[in-house]
């Protein structure tokens, strides 16, 4: 009998957890997801004990101590066990069956399930021979999963009959009708699941059910942060960690062990980081803000990933807590393996649509991971981090829309938060240190603005309005000149200082 090592995922996660703008819906998507691989392993039990043998037949990870595939092998020919979990981690799921047949059933069964109970859901599953060469079996396996996603369609729709209402953002027909806050909604089928699970989930903290408990003061302040870090090079950690090695065993232990590491790094430990600075903001500034201020709420977790919204005034913060978070996780733990973290972050007023500004906060994490993404051959461990203001309804791509605003050359970001060179131009402190210095010779919050919008016109602008400040405060200029000797990298700094001045360094 020949064995199958199969991978499932879950097809374009990103639009099913962000098709809608509610974020309750949006929590219980991405929650539905994470428990995608307990349903599937539910229904696989329920299949084989419709089978009529005695037993689970099935090993989940937590149910393992140590992988031997000689005793997994015993067990799948004594007709004992079907499928074995290997491993969990990057949204993916990677099992070994005893048989094809055991694969494709298991499959039906899952598919089936998820097509009623949670629509919109897309799994996808591959397979390979196993031969006994992990990096062999494995290799196939990913060349199966480009192949399949090359061939699988990458949304889901419903087929609308002429007289149905749709949803005119999803273009799926409505199912039904809700009351919320005194008001009915209609909703599709894929909605309805969503938002059944987000309000399981909200119920649990009910002070973060509507983002607007999130701002400082209504009618004052109404901006939100949506922040998305992603894990550096951890494709390049896996593929060293495994180099030389073929066998089941070996393989299996070493990806179990990282993916738990992983998970515990950025979930676990990111997320206590982020508590912990949530107590300290709250001790700060108590009694200055209202007690929601503080606050923030998760809405991605999955290995090194991590989505989370929060007060666009603390969003600084936190990125810096959770990065630097990641960053000592080697030190502070004793692992094998060193992590870095790179984040997007995106402020947006508490009624702007939430699926753009995440969009905006992934674009704005990609760009700042090119700075880990050199042609260096070597690791590099840096936590880097770009920002976007969202300041009008300006749609497209992040770099799109900098260019179309004309704010793509007066911009430094991304910045250096973690790793790396304090002294290097674009580290974080410098932002901080120019700040210090403005404060030093008490330049106004009106000629630090004025400068950023001089320079977005034109450099010789920004040059001529920086002199008219110089001017005015008498050796500032001594000092910037010690600091600063290109002048144009130095308006780069202070347009970026001006454009958050109000939330990130500005007291009060």
């Amino acid at each position: 009998m020949t064995y199958v090592l199969a991978q499932y995922t879950i097809r374009s996660k990103q639009e099913y957890i962000f098709r809608s703008n509610r974020v309750t819906e949006i929590i219980g998507a991405s929650d539905n997801i994470t428990r995608s691989w307990d349903i599937l392993f539910e229904q696989a039990e329920k299949l084989f004990e419709q089978s009529g043998a005695p037993g689970k037949k099935t090993l989940r990870l937590a149910d393992q101590k140590e992988f031997h595939i000689s005793e997994i092998a015993e067990a799948f020919r004594t007709n004992t066990l079907h499928m074995v979990e290997l491993f969990r981690g990057g949204g993916n799921e990677t099992i070994l069956f005893d048989s094809y047949d055991s694969y494709i059933k298991v499959n039906k069964t899952f598919s089936y399930y998820l097509l009623k109970k949670y629509p919109g859901l897309i799994p996808m599953a591959v397979c390979s021979e196993y031969t006994g060469d992990y990096q062999h079996d494995y290799t196939c396996l990913m060349q199966e999963a480009d192949r399949e996603k090359n061939r699988m369609i990458s949304g889901q729709s419903d087929f609308i009959l002429p007289f149905s209402m749709m949803d005119r953002n999803t273009f799926q027909p409505y199912s039904c009708i809700e009351k919320y806050e005194d008001e009915l909604v209609r909703l599709t089928a894929e909605a309805q699941v969503k938002r059944k699970r987000g309000q399981e989930i909200s119920r649990e903290a009910p002070e973060v059910q509507i983002l607007d408990n999130m701002i400082t003061a209504k009618g004052e302040e109404s901006l939100l942060a949506v922040i998305h870090a992603d894990g550096n090079n951890m494709g390049v950690k896996i593929s060293k960690m495994l180099e030389g090695k073929t066998d089941y065993d070996t393989c299996i232990s070493k990806m179990r062990e990282f993916t738990e590491t992983t998970a515990d790094a950025f979930s676990i430990q990111g997320v206590k980081a982020l508590e912990k600075c949530r107590d300290t903001l709250q001790e700060k500034y108590k009694g200055k803000y209202e007690e929601g201020a503080f606050l923030f709420r998760k809405i991605i977790t999955d290995g090194d990933d991590m989505t989370f919204v929060c007060n666009a005034r603390f969003a600084m913060e936190y990125v810096q807590a959770y990065l630097k978070s990641v960053q000592d996780y080697q030190e502070k733990n004793k692992s094998e393996w060193m992590y870095s973290s790179c984040a997007g972050i995106c402020i947006f007023h508490s009624h702007y649509p939430f699926s753009r500004a995440y969009f905006m906060a992934e674009q704005a994490c990609e760009n700042a991971k090119k700075k880990v993404h050199g042609k260096q051959k070597e690791i590099i461990e840096e936590g880097w981090l770009d920002f976007h203001y969202i300041h009008n309804g300006i749609g497209g791509d992040l770099g799109g829309v900098r260019k179309r605003q004309m704010t793509d050359r007066c911009i430094a970001r991304p910045w250096l938060i973690t790793g790396g060179e304090t002294g290097n131009i674009l580290h974080y402190d410098r932002l901080t240190e120019l700040n210090n210095l403005f404060n030093e010779y008490h330049v106004s919050r009106s000629d630090i603005k004025t400068i950023g919008n001089e320079f977005a016109d034109s450099l010789s602008c920004g040059r001529q309005e920086l002199i008219r400040v110089n001017g005015h405060h008498k050796g500032l200029e001594k000092k910037i000149e010690e600091k600063y000797s290109d002048q144009e990298q130095l308006l780069k700094i202070l347009y970026d200082l001006s454009e958050v001045y109000d939330l990130w360094f500005k007291e009060g």
